[in-house]
């Protein structure tokens, strides 16, 4: 310890003087520094153990910020009031197809939750409408709220992640470039990919759309993918590779939403 230090602490030593009252919680004495009248006497030990329990709830407040806040912090929604859907908020009756798919996703959000290391993909297909994303960010939600250890959750549109990285490539100050969103994708936990097919507008995609999208599945391999198009179309439309890698040890985890009607225009 250098003499400045240790003559620095001994002249604060010197300062706390004691007084006769006594602290309920510790029985020692209370103490005030002496020459400044504002500081009422405190107790030494409450003031330590403030101040850890302070240092420890930011902690908590950070690493809640780093993985539940990571959701709100890095998505590229649609809609912002997409990150409200829950699956409170997802209205069916017992018996129906709605029904159905909401079971279905719970059990999706259950194996997410309570197995962090389980590797699996799953896929959600059919009419636009019937409630596809509303579940997959339910499942979302609920890991992102429940899941302890915390994971990190990440959703994704498919047409929006697209454009911002075409925007990349015409300005390189934007954010989106492809190793941001590899990097996104793989510090993730869990992913969601929106609306897959509507970037193409009923065509091929395109060999930058495919080659992106794969790459979204190399850096991670606990993703949901949401699309309007069928089975069928999803093969027309990319890779057969590509397709696979959307179902990868999703065995039990591919949601048909074709019987479901599009529930926003109430028919």
């Amino acid at each position: 310890m250098s003499n400045s230090m240790g003559n620095m602490i001994g002249t604060i030593n010197r300062a706390v003087k004691r007084t006769d009252e006594v602290c309920p919680i510790h029985g020692t004495s209370l103490v005030y520094i002496q020459g400044v009248k504002k500081v009422k006497p405190f107790c030494m030990r409450c003031t330590i153990e403030q101040r850890d329990a302070q240092d420890k709830r930011m902690h908590e407040e950070y690493k809640v910020s780093r993985f539940r806040g990571y959701l709100k912090g890095q998505s590229l929604v649609d809609r912002a009031d997409t990150f409200g859907y829950t699956f409170a908020t997802f209205k069916s009756n017992t018996g129906t197809s709605e029904h159905y798919a909401k079971q279905a996703a719970r059990q999706v959000a259950g194996t997410y939750l309570k197995q962090p290391d389980k590797k699996f993909n799953c896929l959600f297909y059919g009419n636009a409408g019937a409630g596809k994303t509303h579940l997959a960010m339910s499942i979302l939600n609920a890991v992102n709220d429940n899941a302890e250890p915390m994971q990190r959750c990440l959703f994704l549109s498919v047409n929006k992640l697209i454009r911002e990285m075409k925007n990349w490539f015409g300005d390189k100050t934007q954010v989106w470039s492809p190793k941001h969103v590899a990097e996104l994708v793989h510090k993730a936990d869990l992913v969601v990919l929106d609306d897959l097919g509507a970037e193409s507008a009923n065509s091929q995609a395109t060999s930058f759309v495919q080659d992106t999208i794969f790459d979204i599945y190399e850096s991670n391999q606990r993703i949901i993918t949401t699309t309007n198009l069928s089975m069928d179309d999803l093969y027309k439309t990319y890779h057969s590779r590509l397709v696979s890698r959307m179902q990868e040890g999703g065995a039990g985890h591919v949601i048909d939403f074709s019987k479901i009607r599009d529930k926003r225009r109430g028919l």
